[in-house]
């Protein structure tokens, strides 16, 4: 009744929508001898009516439900007769509208049963009335009270369907945020994946120069040198085929290890193709990127033991003075490491300074 704001005065108003007044509950009540002696006989007729339907009759269900609802029917029918129509009275018949929403009965089945009640009260008062005028005054009021109690029946229908509706919204927003967050990790996974090589989980190519561009640009910005060591395993493909692609698979996974173990927070790693990888400085010497690469060398060594693997490095900076674009850093230290190539195993060069 506090959600449906039902006070006193807003009875007192609904009853005066249907014209319902002092009259009408003394009318109500002079017949609830009549109803209460022919009591029986009205309920058997009103579920024999109802119960010839099939859809009605699955609702009911076992015979035990309908002696619980013939039990709730009586005092339903005697309630009626009382001439009392307060809060009492409303908060019944609210419950009357809970309990057949919670059971399933459309609105269509209570209306029915409603006019199907309507009748068989006119006839009991037709049958116990002799005034004509009397009959129709008595008939009247019935009518109007169910038409009362059919108007609470609703809003309480009404308000729960407004209710479920509302709960299965919230269920909906939080099933959306949740579905939003796991739509934004995956996301952010496959964000990921699409930056880091399948194999060694270092950056692929296209992260590489991405973050290549972000560290020259920047580099430039603050007036510091960017070193690019570069560097590829020594006849990694003569390993590929005497020991076959597994080996090798096995040697790239290693070497990644080696490089991040080496490398120091800020400086970026990345597997630019084949057995050709990229260590990105920023604000690095060329001292600092030959000190790197000797570690680098003896941590794959260690890593790789007993394989005789060995690298050839090339190191190109872009520093103050002779700032270079990403594809220019990268040929020059590609060049750099060819370069060491010539040179016995594990050898590093350092890419020309153009002024």
């Amino acid at each position: 009744m506090e959600q449906l704001r039902l006070t006193p005065r807003e009875i007192e108003r609904r009853k005066s929508y249907f014209a319902i007044d002092d009259l009408d509950c003394q009318l109500l009540q002079s017949m609830k001898k009549d109803v209460q002696a022919g009591l029986d006989d009205i309920i058997t007729e009103f579920y024999e009516i109802l119960l010839s339907h099939d859809e009605i009759d699955q609702i009911i269900g076992d015979a035990e439900t309908l002696i619980r609802l013939k039990n709730h029917f009586k005092s339903y029918l005697l309630t009626m007769f009382d001439g009392e129509i307060d809060e009492e009275y409303v908060h019944s018949r609210l419950r009357v509208g809970v309990v057949h929403r919670r059971i399933g009965v459309d609105p269509k089945y209570y209306v029915s049963a409603i006019h199907r009640l309507n009748t068989i009260l006119r006839q009991t008062v037709l049958r116990n009335t002799s005034s004509f005028k009397d009959c129709m005054a008595k008939s009247e009021a019935i009518e109007k009270l169910l038409l009362f109690d059919l108007s609470l029946t609703f809003d309480t229908y009404i308000h729960s369907l407004m209710d479920e509706s509302r709960r299965s919204n919230a269920k909906l927003e939080e099933y959306a945020e949740s579905l939003e967050e796991i739509v934004a990790e995956r996301t952010r996974l496959l964000a990921e994946q699409a930056r880091h090589d399948g194999l060694t989980g270092l950056l692929n190519q296209r992260a590489f120069y991405s973050e290549l561009r972000k560290e020259l640009s920047r580099g430039q910005r603050q007036g510091h040198t960017v070193l690019l060591l570069y560097f590829d395993i020594d006849g990694f493909k003569k390993i590929n085929d005497t020991k076959g692609h597994r080996t090798g698979d096995e040697i790239l996974i290693k070497i990644a290890e080696a490089a991040r173990q080496t490398t120091r927070e800020g400086e970026i790693v990345a597997r630019y193709g084949g057995d050709e990888f990229c260590i990105i400085l920023p604000d690095s010497s060329i001292e600092e990127g030959q000190i790197l690469s000797g570690r680098l060398c003896e941590k794959i060594e260690r890593l790789a033991e007993g394989s005789a693997l060995t690298c050839s490095m090339g190191i190109a900076a872009s520093e103050p003075g002779n700032f270079l674009d990403a594809d220019t850093l990268v040929r020059s230290a590609d060049k750099a490491m060819y370069q060491a190539k010539k040179k016995n195993g594990n050898a590093c060069e350092i890419a020309a300074i153009k002024r």
